[in-house]
Parts: structure tokens; sequence; C-alpha cells
């Protein structure tokens, strides 16, 4: 049998597969597995994207759409990351800057549930939105407390709101009817808000300790009409993270709320100076990275 000597370049180039192997290894049967939040930078809306440790992973809200269409950065970033199907889309709210991004998402992406809250809303985007996830024939559902999400193996998804009967009279109802999530996994917790205010946030407390979360998205761009503090004191958070745009005519988020935040020693990022910020959690610990 002939032998073919090896060079010090071929032992270089054998020794650099080998390590390929077993990095490629570790990326496919890491025993940390770990939960990545991707709160992305839109412009004065929201839209978070959660890649779940085992599999399967989740899009909440989407931006604006129309003229200044941030759906077609969620899709850019989406396509980068090797995101092939969305299995589930929420929308925590039918209001533009939250929903409006989600039509480019639904015509890029295949997906395998959209959750709503199912509230009566006229606008073009909302309707739109409907009429795609019609077209699509799309599963869709309206989600309400007490309701689980399921197929995620390690994580637990509990709907907090909105009640089973919407509020009324809160003077924003839309708002204060968004959909809010908490998602746990190995010790570590996220609580999505929506766009909520006080009326709603008063509602949560009845949750009590149970509303103690690591990571806190802050309601309503850190709006003057949210982040109560009797809410704030039972979420508790370390971290909160405000998604909002550079220089936005609402003046978000306002100087009260933040220093409501920094009383109790949080944590605070912020989108429009920080760009997208990615949490990743697991074993009972987190890591917050931003982009810029």
């Amino acid at each position: 049998m002939l032998k073919v000597p090896l060079t010090r370049s071929k032992i270089l180039i054998l020794l650099l597969l080998i390590l390929a192997i077993l990095i490629w290894t570790a990326v496919f049967y890491n025993p940390t597995h770990l939960l990545r939040a991707t709160f992305l930078d839109v412009g004065q809306g929201d839209s978070a994207f959660l890649q779940f440790p085992y599999g399967g992973n989740m899009l909440i809200d989407g931006g604006v759409g129309g003229r200044y269409d941030k759906g077609k950065k969620i899709v850019a970033y989406l396509r980068r990351q090797g995101v092939r199907r969305i299995n589930i889309l929420l929308l925590t709210h039918p209001h533009e800057d939250h929903g409006g991004g989600l039509i480019t998402v639904l015509k890029s992406f295949p997906v395998g549930l959209v959750l709503d809250s199912g509230q009566v809303h006229t606008s073009f985007s909302y309707e739109e939105f409907l009429k795609l996830i019609e077209e699509k024939r799309i599963p869709y559902r309206i989600i309400r407390a007490g309701e689980k999400i399921k197929g995620f193996k390690g994580v637990k998804i509990f709907a907090l709101s909105p009640p089973p009967n919407l509020l009324e009279g809160t003077g924003s109802d839309i708002n204060n009817n968004s959909v809010v999530i908490k998602i746990i996994y190995e010790g570590v917790s996220l609580l999505f808000t929506g766009d909520i205010e006080r009326e709603a946030e008063e509602q949560l407390l009845r949750y009590g300790p149970y509303l103690e979360s690591t990571i806190i998205k802050v309601p309503h761009h850190g709006s003057r009409t949210s982040s109560s503090p009797d809410f704030l004191d039972l979420v508790n958070p370390r971290v909160a993270v405000i998604s909002v745009g550079k220089k936005n005519p609402f003046h978000h988020p306002s100087l009260q709320v933040l220093q409501r935040y920094k009383e109790r020693g949080v944590r605070v990022y912020r989108t429009d100076r920080q760009g997208a910020i990615i949490v990743t959690s697991g074993k009972g610990r987190f890591r917050v990275r931003t982009m810029k």
C-alpha cells in the first residue's frame, strides 16, 4: 500500500478540520441550550424575535409598515439568522407601530400560527393583516389571560392579559387590551407587555408574586401612562428593555418612568441608543448584548 507523507501544511489542514468538527458538534449538541430573545431596533415601534433552546421560534410584533416599512428590516434579519419559517407570530394589539410591518413578514415567510388580541380595529394595515392570514390559510387564534402557549420543549409561556372580558372605558382600550405574556426558561423569565397602561397594570396586580420577572419589555415605549410604581414593585425586574425611536414626537421614554426604574436598581437598555438588544439565558443565568 502506497503511503502519502504528511507535510506540515497537510497536518495543519487536518487539525483545522478536526477543530471545525468539534465546534459544530458543540453547536448542535450543546448541553446548555440557550434561549435567545432579540429586541429589534424598529424605530418607534415594537418587535422581538425569540429562538427557543430545543428548536422553534416566535415573532412578537413587527413595527410600522407603509412608507417606513420596518417589516423589510425584520425579514432581512430573519434571513440572516437562517430562519425559513416562523412557528408563532404574535400581534400584541392592532396599532400600526406594532402590526404594520407584519404585512411584509407574512408575505415573506410561512407561519405556523398567528396569535392576536382579537380587538376590533379598522386600520388599513390590520385589515390587510387579517386578509393575508385568511388567504394563506394560516391557523389563527385569539388569546386570553390564563391560556398557555405550548410546543417549545423546556419553555413555559403563559398569557396574563387581556382578560376574557376586554377592558372598556380606559381612555386607551386598544393599548390596555394588549396581549401580555410571561416566558420562563430554567429560572429566567421575560415579561412582554405590549402597550399596556396603568389600568391594565392594575388588573395584573392580581397575579401577586407570580408577576415577578427577570427581564421586562417596558410597556408602551416608556410612556408616562405606564410602568406604574405598584406594577414595577411586583415585577421587580433586573433588566428593562425599551423599544423606542430616536427623537420621537411622543417624547418617549418619559424621564419620570426612567427615574422609577433607576430608583429600583434596574438596568435599562434602549433600542434608540443601543440598537438591537440580545438576551441569552439558560441554567438560571442570562447575558445582555447590544448591537451598538
